[in-house]
């Protein structure tokens, strides 16, 4: 049975991951700090009558990615790595705690560099298996309001095309994925608008179009054609896009 191992995998996007993976055939080991949430999810994908392993561990803790390597290490080979497990902290970044901005480096950019290096190492991941980086849309039209998040996933996406030229000889497949807003309690939290939150892609569709790119062995994906067009908005007249994403996150965040 192939192995899938999703970070971040007890709600939102990593959820939505286990299920649409397990349903596909897949083994599902996810890894996530949220006690409570993971159980729920587990349970809920035994019920379904998937092969499901959990690793509790905080990826802003070297330590801890240290041990879940070696939780890894003494399982299958991994046919499949997600590395999906992020963070925000949005406001002003003047006036921002910085302890708490460097926890969003440490979780969405140093995190899966250390867990790739040790996937690598350790031959945990198995030669033509896949590395999958969850990146942003804001790699392409900013996020005012969230620099060192948008930060951090710029940082994701040129270490993944880097490891993408790297891999090739290998056989090693590497997909970045740049979603857009996504129907998740994550993005309910830290934005300040959720009127329309209904038009936000649900975390199922995401997981079904990521699901279908690593089987195709595609390199990227920018999932949903109104991200699509954003995305080249964003390339084209970055001062337009960057304008309206100030009046529709940062402005609000600061009344």
């Amino acid at each position: 049975m192939k192995q899938c191992v999703i970070t971040g995998a007890a709600d939102g996007i990593g959820k939505a991951l286990a299920q649409q993976f397990a349903t596909a055939g897949y083994a599902i080991t996810g890894i996530d700090n949220d006690r409570t949430q993971s159980a729920q999810t587990c349970a809920a994908l035994k019920e379904r009558g998937a092969t499901v392993a959990w690793i509790s561990a905080d990826l802003a803790e070297e330590a801890q990615i240290r041990q879940a390597l070696d939780t890894l290490s003494a399982g299958p080979p991994v046919d499949v790595f997600v590395h999906n497990a992020g963070i925000n902290a949005v406001g002003r970044f003047a006036d921002s705690d910085i302890i708490q901005q460097q926890a969003v480096i440490d979780v969405n950019l140093l995190a899966p560099m250390l867990l790739t290096q040790g996937l690598l190492e350790r031959g945990i991941l198995t030669a033509k298996g896949s590395l999958v980086f969850i990146a942003s849309l804001s790699h392409f039209v900013s996020y005012p309001g969230a620099a060192v998040y948008a930060a951090g996933k710029d940082g994701l996406a040129s270490y993944a095309r880097s490891m993408t030229v790297a891999l090739d000889r290998r056989g090693t497949h590497v997909l970045t994925v740049y979603p857009g807003p996504t129907r998740t309690a994550h993005a309910q939290r830290y934005s300040p608008d959720n009127r329309r939150e209904q038009q936000r892609m649900p975390p199922e569709k995401l997981a079904k179009l990521i699901y279908r790119a690593v089987q195709g062995r595609r390199r990227v994906l920018i999932p949903g054609r109104s991200n699509q067009v954003f995305a080249a908005l964003g390339r084209a007249m970055p001062g337009m896009t960057e304008r309206m994403l100030r009046g529709a996150i940062l402005d609000r965040l600061e009344r």
